[in-house]
């Protein structure tokens, strides 16, 4: 059965969209990250995995990668912009050109292309802890500025960035230099429930009578209400997203921190 126009170029466009880094992401193992997906409430989810946890599922691999693809693609995609449109870029790219040339670099560097533009010239990406080192090609760049590739800088080639990784769950997610904070908006309500809970006791109030009343086991009221016992610090750290990325609600109720602050600052500094 034939496909329309339009159904065989949406396919090309995923497959595309699907192989924009296909062998070209490595781990700090050298272990390719491969492209995968999966499905959530009908929606497809991609992702980039280190190779070992499609190769050997038997093992636990805490330290490899899984990286929502679109994400770590717009931002290798935003890193090579940057690196093609910072003042000077067409001198500091190529090297014996005429001025006439240098003028006409210039203009193509002004024109910025789209993340599939910018993606093609990408010939490898190397991730670690903290670090992405991206290598473009000189090939495809000189194609892209119109010279030869014996014209283009090879020291130019290389970009080397610092980043800030952020854990949820199972997934990664990078953020070129400082990560932004991010607000638990599980945690904060139920800080703030806590604090209700606790100020209920401090009246008088029993955990069964809290729990009927709102409708929770007592295991539940006694679980937040404890929340509310951490120390000032944590409590504004959480408040503004600058908390350890470790400091969820689960993992305050599952270890029963202490409520002695200058225990909770030792057993926290481990996150």
């Amino acid at each position: 059965m034939l496909q329309s126009g339009a159904a065989v170029a949406r396919g090309s466009r995923q497959k595309a969209t699907r192989s924009l880094l296909a062998g070209k992401l490595f781990d700090e193992t050298g272990d390719r990250l491969t492209p995968s997906h999966s499905r959530k409430n009908g929606k497809r989810l991609r992702y980039y995995l280190s190779r070992r946890l499609v190769k050997d599922r038997s093992r636990k691999h805490p330290y490899a990668w899984r990286l929502p693809a679109d994400q770590v693609e717009g931002l290798l995609a935003e890193l090579i912009g940057q690196h093609l449109s910072r003042p000077g870029a067409a001198v500091a790219m190529t090297e014996g050109l005429t001025a006439t040339e240098l003028s006409d670099v210039s203009k193509r560097l002004k024109e910025q292309g789209n993340l599939t533009d910018h993606m093609a010239l990408l010939e490898r990406a190397d991730l670690r802890p903290g670090s992405l080192a991206v290598r473009l090609s000189t090939e495809k760049l000189a194609n892209r500025l119109g010279c030869l590739p014996e014209r283009i800088n090879p020291a130019e080639l290389t970009i080397i960035v610092p980043f800030q990784m952020r854990r949820r769950g199972v997934e990664l997610k990078l953020h070129l230099g400082e990560a932004p904070a991010e607000i638990d908006r599980t945690l904060v309500p139920n800080i703030i429930k806590g604090r209700s809970w606790l100020a209920m006791v401090v009246t008088g109030k029993t955990f069964s009578e809290i729990a009927v009343s709102e409708g929770v086991s007592k295991r539940r009221v006694q679980d937040v209400t404890n929340l509310a016992l951490l120390a000032p610090e944590f409590l504004d750290g959480i408040a503004t997203g600058e908390q350890p990325d470790g400091l969820t609600t689960d993992y305050l109720i599952k270890t029963r921190f202490s409520a002695v602050w200058s225990e909770q600052r030792q057993q926290f500094a481990a996150l």
